[in-house]
């Protein structure tokens, strides 16, 4: 096949500014020079092709591609012939409001490399909407694409504007490759048009490359569905052209004289485009300079714009404002906060994870609610996968089955590439059609990226609602929405809001559990004990939000009294914010109880607000006898002994309390920046030393320093150092008063074994048997 020299060309303008005419003109008088060319429209109405093929409509990729399965696809079902053998294809777009136009314009791209039609034709003309430069419709500005890009621009300011954005996004595709041939002028007939136009080009440093007047020619050519080439040339045809008009002539030989320099070559300009205030002082005069317009010999208008005053435009960096971000406490952010947002918005952290995960990992917890993700099937199976890690890995372990972990109620939509293009919400409507078959209590949608990207609005569902079955939203749209915990924020304050009865009076005797962990091996076993001392103490469980419950148990939250937080770190305290400012909730003051000191205090605090104090009493006095046994046991072993703690947890007087009891030496906490916490907290009078924010490069050299006995973190670094065991320290550790006594038991118990004796023994043994 012959080996064609290719030229590839953009042309970018505001919707309605007349680009498509102007590309088929370009196009035909190319094809009437004897190049062969193709012409792609990457506009959604796809009328770019249409004076090139007699006011044909012809069928689009995406239509195609919406319609015809892959393994059918056939080149000739989306390229025609148009005037003078132009190849015409159109890329087309998704309905107004619905969908990605952008992502369809790569997918069209992406099929037409596949059939390699570039590969036929001398010149590829881009004819592309440019009053938006997303990343779908800025790739004909892409390297691997358009080597020569022109701007069409009238005297409008809107067009304008489009022009100089779209300078913006070349301007991010350069690297050191210029492309720019300058503007194509189509004249509107505006007021002081000519200086506004000429006066742009030359504060972007651009030619005007032709001006196109406004004339009834392109009119005439419309109504026979045909380019002003195309008419021109049938006359000359015919008759030599004795009858052609002299504003016939000239609009034709306007884009002959563009077509022959695109052919011989023309010059190209680095993108410089205006900030918005420049743009404005050049268009409405509000400065003054000198105008001295670059040369180019593509130019048909050189004499006329040099009568014209134009503007040059210092483009120099504007000063900013410069914020002081300094970190305040988490108290001050919950406070000030008008909405819930996690550490990671607030902070501009890196992601802790997907928003969609989160929002997914929360919502199951409604046990007869379906979950319905609107998202493609792989986000559907990260999520299910890291819902049923911890249920599974709990059911291997210790033998505990955790339902809504091990088989979570949620389905999908299955969002594919052509939902993407055309939008998702016709299957989002057909699934919940579906779904309400199985008549479930509740309906919850939740949105991932795809969905939020192409702006599919899922709340729209909420019409298809069966008076019974009430349809939800949480529009988490995945990473849109920041990270992991923002999502579990949004599943929280989102569905409290959605499902809450408000008429719902308080009942004494009866709380709620707000917070729990359900992430965390001990959820339940945690729950359990503080149900035990509510249940001894006449107080009933009404709703755990969000944990294992139920939509009508969450509708009736307001039926409680008192609310007991499970945590009371950063989310924690949020959601008490949430609740309190939203329904006037009230909330004790402590959160789930840690290690001896706290729950005696937790029993005693709430006791005295359920009038309850004599059955605490007791309950404390019993468990403490115990404690000061088992704690007595250990004092010969850990006497001295000296305790270095590394860890994410910012609650830790429950492990700090059981060692001094010990009568362990507190030689220094380090406390590392966690996602979902933030601020050491502590009740104690202590002289240790507290480092937060720890550097945990720091790890090694610290060791070495306060040379600890007994060395304490949330993992294990697989490093055995000398004369010191190691233990972890659990993220959500056990509620109850021996929490603390067990793990100094343990630490007990591994001195007892100098196992730093065993461990060299197995060390030689290892050396010595095994094969490298």
């Amino acid at each position: 096949m012959e080996v064609l020299m290719k030229n590839e060309i953009a042309i970018y303008g505001k919707g309605g500014i007349g680009k498509s005419t102007l590309s088929a003109n370009i196009s035909a008088a190319l094809a009437d020079s004897g190049k062969r060319v193709l012409q792609i429209g990457c506009d959604p109405k796809h009328d770019s092709t249409r004076l090139l093929l007699n006011g044909r409509k012809i069928t689009t990729i995406l239509d195609y591609i919406k319609t015809t399965g892959a393994l059918d696809y056939k080149k000739e079902d989306i390229l025609f012939e148009g005037y003078g053998s132009v190849g015409c294809v159109e890329a087309g777009g998704p309905e107004p409001g619905v969908g990605c136009a952008g992502r369809g314009i790569i997918t069209s791209f992406e099929l037409l490399e596949q059939f390699r039609v570039k590969e036929e034709y001398e010149i590829t003309l881009y004819d592309v909407l440019g009053d938006v430069v997303c990343g779908g419709f800025a790739v004909p500005i892409r390297r691997e694409y358009a080597d020569t890009i022109f701007l069409v621009t009238s005297g409008e300011y809107m067009a304008m504007y489009a022009a100089n954005n779209i300078l913006r996004g070349i301007k991010n595709y350069e690297n050191g490759k210029y492309r720019v041939a300058g503007l194509l002028y189509n004249s509107r007939n505006i007021e002081d048009e000519d200086r506004k136009v000429y006066a742009f080009a030359a504060a972007v440093g651009l030619p005007v490359c032709a001006k196109i007047p406004r004339s009834n020619v392109f009119a005439q050519a419309e109504r026979k569905n045909i380019t002003v080439v195309e008419l021109i040339s049938r006359k000359m045809k015919l008759n030599k052209g004795a009858d052609i008009q002299d504003e016939e002539q000239k609009i034709y030989d306007i884009f002959k004289s563009l077509s022959r320099n695109i052919i011989d070559g023309v010059p190209m300009y680095e993108a410089n485009p205006l900030s918005d205030d420049e743009l404005e002082a050049v268009i409405y005069q509000t400065v003054k300079a000198d105008y001295k317009k670059p040369f180019s010999k593509c130019d048909s208008e050189t004499k006329e714009s040099e009568n014209h005053q134009g503007i040059t435009v210092n483009s120099e960096n504007h000063q900013g404002i410069t914020v002081n971000s300094e970190n305040h406490s988490v108290k001050d952010e919950v406070t000030s906060l008008n909405r819930y947002l996690s550490k990671n918005v607030i902070r501009n952290e890196p992601l802790h994870g997907c928003a969609f995960n989160g929002a997914m990992t929360m919502s199951i917890h409604i046990r007869d609610a379906v979950i319905l993700a609107h998202a493609p099937k792989n986000c559907a199976y990260l999520s299910y996968q890291s819902i049923s890690s911890s249920g599974r890995r709990r059911l291997f372990e210790r033998g505990a089955l955790m339902p809504v972990s091990i088989s979570p109620n949620f389905q999908c939509t299955d969002m594919n590439e052509t939902d993407m293009i055309f939008g998702g919400m016709e299957k989002l409507t057909k699934k919940i059609k579906d779904i309400n078959k199985q008549q479930p209590k509740a309906i919850i949608v939740i949105s991932s990226c795809p969905a939020g990207i192409i702006g599919d609005d899922i709340d729209r569902v909420k019409d298809l609602a069966d008076k019974d079955i009430p349809i939800l939203t949480v529009k988490s749209d995945g990473n849109l929405s920041g990270d992991y915990l923002q999502g579990m924020l949004l599943c929280y304050t989102e569905l409290a809001t959605q499902i809450i009865d408000k008429s719902v009076k308080p009942e004494k005797k009866i709380v709620n559990i707000v917070f729990e962990k359900v992430v965390a091996k001990n959820t339940e076993s945690n729950f359990q004990i503080i149900e035990e001392y509510l249940k001894q103490m006449n107080i009933t469980v009404n709703c755990r939000f969000l944990c294992n419950t139920t939509f009508d148990k969450l509708k009736n939250f307001c039926k409680a009294e008192l609310n007991l937080l499970a945590y009371k770190d950063y989310t924690g305290m949020i959601l008490e914010k949430f609740f309190k400012e939203k329904y006037g909730c009230k909330f004790f003051d402590k959160q789930f109880p840690v290690g001896f000191s706290e729950t005696a205090q937790w029993l005693k605090e709430i006791s005295s607000v359920m009038g309850e104090s004599d059955v605490a009493r007791k309950i404390v006095e019993e468990n403490t006898a115990v404690y000061k046994e088992r704690i007595e046991k250990i004092k010969a072993t850990l006497k001295g002994k000296r305790l270095m703690i590394i860890t994410y947890n910012h609650s830790l007087d429950w492990i700090l309390t059981a060692a001094i009891d010990a009568g362990i030496e507190i030689v220094k906490v380090c406390i590392l920046n966690f996602s979902q916490d933030e601020g050491f907290r502590t009740q104690l009078n202590h002289s240790f030393l507290i480092e937060e924010n720890y550097d945990n490069e720091k790890r090694e050299s610290d060791i070495e320093k306060y040379n600890p006995d007994i060395l304490l973190s949330n993992y294990e670094s697989g490093k055995a150092y000398k004369n010191c065991i190691t233990d972890t320290i659990p993220m959500c550790p056990d509620a109850g008063f021996f929490s603390g006594c067990s793990m100094v038991e343990r630490w007990a118990s591994l001195i007892k074994l100098n196992l730093q004796g065993e461990w060299k023994k197995d060390e030689r043994l290892f050396k010595k048997y095994y094969t490298r």
